[in-house]
């Protein structure tokens, strides 16, 4: 047959009578028969599907089939590579005319992980390569006309699909778009399924992982599996045991000196619990202040109207939150929430801050306290903050430079473990306070997210140590005009 720039290939599909006619035992067998493992343990050799693993291909491919599933499993269990053969089972053997078979991932680069790795199989498999053309994205059965290609994680660019076969690979990081754009798409054949793989995302509360995993326990339905491979939190991170329990591959696909090699404190205890144990942190993984330490300093106190303050203001746009934090100027300055606005999991898209509502506050609590200084970081707020000061509001700019921020934080942070700063208990207040790290690099140490695309917001943590600071000039400005 003629292929265009591709060579010719076999124009008769595999013969797959003998075969059970569906279910795990097919779906194995036609893997053992067809797929070699390309790397690692047993690389070159016919892939040997394990127990655990046909228990994880029974989860999907047995009757009644689901047609969502997620797997989580930790790092080093050969998520990829499992994925990659049933991708090709789905491209040859699935019974399936005119097959679909798609990878997304968080991008290309990781999706291109499981494709890569099917692409080499089908090399290393002379049955598979003289029935595929192997594109640069995708891998073709003329026979078929079925497809297994690799997408860009672009939600307007994975609208239109078809997949009788959709692997969502690191579904614990892929942006909640891309997966509804993906499942949905799913549906229009008599038999389909949207497969989601992955390890404990770093930001649970920011995770459709963990959303589509705490639906599943909470209403079982047949149309979704989950498998979850874990171990008790409550144990400790050397527990043997425990390495057994949530990591099906130990001994065999992941070494055993290798989970040796990094236990903490060579890597983050809460990293290697999520990434080896399989387990949901709730925490930050490096919080900024001692444990419970921010709740010592509660007290049933309120600023009362007229007293003098000062307003530490972070905004932004969008994306994070928008914070105003009064400090009393006291040797003890009291630390009390203004107002804060914060994107949701259930705000719209387009959702932006409402800049005149948040000018409007500023005005309120300027008539309300005597307002000493109102220390904003001007980024996307100058024009807001010009408005202001040409009213005759207190307005500083406070840039959140490291010059600026580095002896501000460690000013805080003294003075929260020595126990001469107070707030009221606000919970935002203290979500954003247990939300914060710290980075150190040449220029100093400050507040930072745990990572860059971190869901948990700072913002009020930020917006109080700016008050708290400024609080504390104004409060040793007093004490000398006294003295």
């Amino acid at each position: 047959m003629k292929a265009g720039p591709k060579a010719a290939v076999r124009s008769d599909p595999l013969d797959l009578d003998d075969l059970p006619a569906s279910g795990a035992e097919r779906v194995a067998q036609f893997i053992e028969r067809y797929v070699v493992t390309p790397k690692g343990t047993g690389a070159r050799q016919a892939f040997h599907v394990r127990p655990w693993q046909k228990s994880l291909i029974a989860s999907v491919f047995d009757d009644p089939r689901p047609r969502l599933a997620l797997w989580a499993l930790p790092r080093g269990n050969g998520k990829s590579t499992i994925s990659a053969a049933l991708g090709l089972y789905g491209l040859h053997g699935d019974n399936e005319e005119g097959a679909s078979v798609v990878v997304v991932a968080a991008d290309e680069r990781q999706a291109g992980i499981v494709f890569n790795t099917a692409v080499r199989m089908t090399q290393l498999s002379d049955p598979l390569l003289e029935r595929t053309q192997v594109y640069k994205d995708r891998l073709y059965v003329p026979a078929t006309g079925s497809t297994f290609a690799v997408l860009p994680a672009e939600p307007h660019r994975l609208e239109g699909l078809d997949p009788s076969l959709a692997i969502i690979d690191e579904i614990g990081v892929v942006d909640r778009r891309v997966f509804e754009v993906v499942a949905l798409a799913a549906g229009k054949r008599a038999q389909s399924l949207t497969l989601c793989i992955g390890t404990p995302s770093p930001d649970p509360e920011q995770s459709v992982m963990n959303d589509l995993r705490r639906q599943a326990i909470e209403a079982p339905d047949p149309s979704f599996a989950l498998v979850e491979y874990t171990s008790d939190p409550t144990h400790p991170v050397d527990c043997e045991h425990c390495w057994a329990l949530a990591n099906p591959g130990l001994d065999d696909l992941l070494h055993r000196d290798a989970m040796l090699a990094l236990l903490p404190p060579r890597t983050r205890e809460s990293t290697f619990r999520r990434a080896r144990l399989g387990q949901w942190i709730d925490q930050v993984p490096e919080p900024w202040l001692p444990p419970g330490t921010w709740d010592t300093l509660t007290t049933a106190r309120t600023i009362d109207d007229g007293a003098d303050v000062v307003l530490g203001f972070d905004g932004s746009h969008n994306g994070d939150s928008t914070a105003i934090v009064a400090a009393t100027i006291d040797p003890v300055p009291h630390l009390e929430v203004v107002a804060c606005w914060e994107r949701t999991t259930d705000t719209p898209a387009d959702w932006q801050v409402p800049i005149a509502n948040v000018e409007q506050t500023l005005r309120d609590a300027c008539a309300r306290w005597q307002v000493r200084e109102i220390a904003a970081d001007p980024f996307r707020w100058a024009r807001t903050l010009q408005t202001l000061d040409a009213e005759g509001l207190p307005v500083v700019e406070y840039p959140q430079t490291p010059a600026r921020m580095t002896p501000a934080t460690t000013t805080f942070y003294e003075a929260v473990t020595n126990s001469t700063v107070t707030h009221n208990g606000d919970p935002r207040l203290a979500r954003h306070i247990a939300n914060a790290t710290v980075r150190t690099d040449a220029r100093g140490t400050r507040l930072s997210k745990e990572h860059k695309h971190s869901g948990r917001r700072i913002d009020l943590a930020i917006a109080a140590v700016m008050a708290h600071d400024r609080a504390a000039v104004h409060s040793t400005r007093s004490v000398l005009q006294v003295w």
